[in-house]
């Protein structure tokens, strides 16, 4: 990988180090991340390079750029597998002001939200709907097909068991988007942002804050505030209301939420995407150590189910939300 890393880019490596879930190598005060792209088409990376390069010229520090080979080209095969080369400052997270995770989300979405160019292979903006219909669509055969045959298999009783509630849950997601988009009409702080795929709270922290282009899609900023709080309630139970309020406080101090901005948040919040992944990513592994830890996952899920129900219920009160002021419908099934 190292000779073929110099013959694509005429640059001496000494040895590969991780960085987060990269591979990464050092020179001088720049710091070069090796990623995997196989899984994109050629039009979304250079969606993500427009990105990368308008963020770069905007002052954004954080923001890894893409390192042309030798013949110019921005993909090379390395080890029979295709990959771009990044690269930025080293230690970039003292580089960049000491801000919350909150405020660097609002100005890294405030700063993506002026884009001059249309996107369209990363942008999610307006599709949520769509593509969680299609998701349980496709998910909701694939449980008819298993519900009649009585498996063995604990993970596939507790999918057969669990998925009519999620089913249901995940109805209740898409029509809270059709009422909002009916009931409400976006602002200008509902533009388009740089988001992240899945944000958590260890999204920037594995990469020392540098922002990864190829983890980015096109969306609703309210995107990373849902999967943050999501994962951040589901996996840090210490104190995990007070942190999600602090997020939430401090984002709005940079990038205040509209009405519609909220109710896409919730809408966000209810839809169990965390339920399809878990189920998608047991089925598409032959490996057992992964299928135990999507069990578990599933396990813990359905047991805490109840209790995020209640989170959600108590949410728009814990973020003190004039709802009544703001015209927002809270879902009556939850409240009772």
């Amino acid at each position: 990988m190292i000779q073929e890393l110099f013959d694509q880019y005429q640059i001496t490596v000494s040895e590969l180090a991780s960085f987060g879930p990269y591979q990464s190598f050092w020179i001088r005060n720049k710091v070069y991340i090796l990623v995997p792209v196989g899984k994109f088409q050629e039009e979304e990376l250079v969606e993500m390079k427009k990105l990368s390069d308008y963020m770069t010229e905007q002052g954004d520090l954080s923001v890894a750029s893409f390192v042309p080979t030798i013949h110019g080209y921005y993909v090379s095969e390395i080890a029979n597998q295709n990959y771009c080369l990044l690269k930025t400052m080293r230690q970039m997270d003292r580089q960049i002001p000491n801000l919350s995770e909150g405020k660097e989300l609002a100005a890294f979405h405030e700063r993506s939200k002026l884009f001059p160019e249309e996107i369209i292979e990363l942008n999610r903006i307006g599709e949520w709907k769509g593509l969680w219909e299609k998701r349980l669509d496709q998910l909701e055969k694939f449980w008819q097909g298993k519900a009649g045959t009585h498996p063995a298999d604990p993970f596939e009783r507790l999918f057969i068991e669990s998925f009519p509630y999620y089913l249901g849950i995940t109805e209740n997601a898409i029509q809270y988007v059709v009422d909002t988009e009916l009931d409400d009409d976006p602002k200008l702080t509902d533009a388009a942002a740089i988001c992240q795929q899945r944000f958590t709270s260890q999204t920037w922290q594995k990469t020392k804050r540098i922002k990864i282009p190829v983890e980015w899609v096109y969306d609703h900023p309210t995107r990373d505030l849902a999967e943050w709080i999501r994962h951040t309630y589901m996996e840090e139970q210490d104190d995990a209301e007070k942190r999600i309020l602090q997020f939430l406080t401090d984002y709005e101090s940079v990038s205040p939420l509209s009405s519609f901005g909220w109710r896409m948040l919730f809408a966000r919040l209810l839809c169990p995407l965390q339920y399809f992944e878990i189920v998608e990513g047991y089925y598409l592994t032959n490996k057992e150590e992964v299928r135990s830890m999507h069990y578990e996952n599933l396990q813990q899920m359905v047991e805490r189910s109840s209790e995020f129900e209640s989170f959600l219920s108590g949410f728009y009160k814990m973020v003190h939300l004039p709802i009544q002021k703001l015209g927002i419908r809270e879902i009556d099934w939850l409240q009772r």
